[in-house]
């Protein structure tokens, strides 16, 4: 078996806070097995020390025959991506909805086709949030939107901005609370149709409630390719939706995540905008890491 494994650095467009961490370049690692690419793109809140040593033990079990120990979701992702590639024709992506308000009403009016759903990641500042979903409804008749909470926001916060918008333009409110237990609360307590994301429920489906109409799936976050058809699986046979989205990964990463999202959600689209932040997407046209961007940590030559 023949393994490589290169380290990356991609600069973002400018800085952004994510999860409380200031970040400028978007750090991962590429792998190369027998032929076939693929990308470890760890949480900007992890240890990118912790993360190398790990994927190269695995690296190395991999080559003696073994099966890999990690159990880091992001290497399981990578790994499986590179060991069984993906075929599926890629499923397009929602457009993501953040920054501020003139320049994304700017941007919408210049499209020649609007888009009947969107991703709009809240700020918690009600009369900002609930006058650019008024914005967005009165410019795209009939839009949907996925207002992104993401456990950021108080009960009092979101009371407000419910009460302040036209409800008619919302798909589901994600992650209202810091977990499930506490969004399924809060959805009952105010009958908000909810989303929950796969990772706060500890890699597995919730207990279905009446007002949980989705299931979110980050692979990267989650594991291998193989659980999060499981998850899928199991969430659709309840009857709830699923869409996958991504977790600021390079362009290689961001292309596996949309060919499982073609796979698993055929028709619908997945939440992949995050590219749009780095600069450079890391690949060239051909789909495959640029070489200017590497550093050789793993394999032959180094």
């Amino acid at each position: 078996m023949s393994i490589s494994v290169y380290r990356y650095a991609l600069p973002l467009t400018k800085e952004k806070l994510i999860d409380g961490v200031t970040v400028r370049r978007r750090h991962g690692f590429y792998v190369h097995i027998n032929g076939h690419w693929a990308e470890v793109a760890p949480p900007v809140t992890a240890d990118p020390a912790a993360t190398e040593t790990e994927l190269l033990a695995a690296c190395k079990q991999l080559e003696q025959g073994l099966e890999p120990n990690t159990t880091l979701p992001w290497i399981r992702f990578g790994l499986g991506c590179a060991l069984m590639p993906l075929t599926a024709p890629p499923a397009p992506s929602l457009p993501l909805l953040e920054g501020e308000r003139e320049a994304i009403i700017r941007a919408w009016r210049c499209r020649r086709v609007h888009p009947t759903q969107a991703w709009l990641t809240l700020t918690g500042d009600v009369q900002f949030d609930a006058g650019l979903v008024r914005e967005l409804s009165i410019l795209v008749p009939g839009l949907r939107l996925v207002l992104d909470a993401g456990g950021r926001l108080s009960e009092a916060q979101l009371m407000d901005l419910w009460r302040h918008i036209d409800r008619r333009a919302i798909h589901w409110l994600l992650d209202p609370g810091v977990d499930e237990a506490s969004t399924q609360a809060l959805a009952r307590q105010h009958g908000w149709p909810v989303a929950l994301s796969a990772e706060r429920c500890g890699g597995r489906v919730p207990v279905v409630f009446d007002e949980l109409k989705a299931l979110v799936l980050r692979p990267s976050l989650l594991g291998e390719p193989a659980l999060c058809r499981q998850l899928a699986t199991a969430a659709q046979a309840q009857g709830v939706d699923v869409m996958l989205a991504g977790n600021l990964e390079s362009g290689l990463g961001h292309h596996h995540i949309a060919q499982l999202a073609g796979e698993l959600t055929p028709g619908q689209p997945a939440l992949l905008d995050g590219l749009r932040y780095l600069l450079h997407s890391g690949v060239n046209l051909a789909g495959q890491p640029q070489a200017r961007h590497l550093t050789l940590i793993y394999g032959p030559g180094c």
